[in-house]
């Protein structure tokens, strides 16, 4: 099982909003922060049931402290025109990136089942291309937000951002065997384990 390192969270690495923002209560560098789930009525449900969300309104959560940060666009957190590397199948550049994402992915199935290969391969594929374009629901808002915790956590250029999801998409292609299969989801829960999050 792959594990995170020591301190995932640098604050001086922050965009100044969300440094912020975890003034208080301060962020624990050793804790892994991720976007919260919000969902309707969990004691009136059998299942869950995503709630409509804002996606420029992020609650963040290490599982016990909350915060809350706004941001309008993907695009206005890019920072620098660093040039990426080339991420070949082992991609060891941007670890942290790749790991939060997938946390986030992981999550997102863990409440409302495994997403699909070809829903998640979409999903970063519009992320890469129009960052900031239409919602195509749901779980694209849930991915949107990670992808502004991991730019407003992390100085990405556009063009690294771009060679991340571009990553990403790849895998679920590799992964997809079919318009309904899920294996995507089962290698991250493999690779990460069970209780990833």
């Amino acid at each position: 099982m792959q594990k995170p390192p020591e301190q995932f969270f640098n604050v001086n690495e922050f965009v100044p909003d969300l440094r912020q923002v975890f003034a208080q209560p301060p962020l624990k560098p050793e804790k892994i922060v991720l976007v919260a789930i919000p969902v309707e009525n969990p004691e009136s449900h059998r299942s869950l049931v995503p709630a409509g969300i804002d996606r420029t309104s992020l609650a963040l959560t290490s599982g016990k402290e909350v915060w809350f940060w706004e941001t309008d666009s993907l695009r206005a957190l890019f920072r620098g025109d660093q040039q990426p590397p080339i991420l070949g199948d082992y991609p060891e550049a941007y670890n942290d990136s790749f790991m939060l994402l997938d946390l986030h992915a992981l999550e997102i199935s863990k409440f409302f089942g495994d997403r699909r290969d070809a829903e998640m391969r979409e999903i970063y594929s519009l992320l890469r291309r129009r960052p900031d374009g239409r919602s195509l629901g749901f779980v694209h808002d849930y991915m949107w937000q990670a992808a502004a915790l991991i730019l407003g956590t992390r100085p990405l250029s556009q063009a690294e951002f771009e060679a991340i999801l571009s990553r990403l998409e790849r895998s679920c292609r590799t992964f997809e065997q079919g318009p309904t299969s899920r294996n995507y989801i089962a290698a991250l829960r493999n690779t990460l384990g069970q209780d990833a999050s």
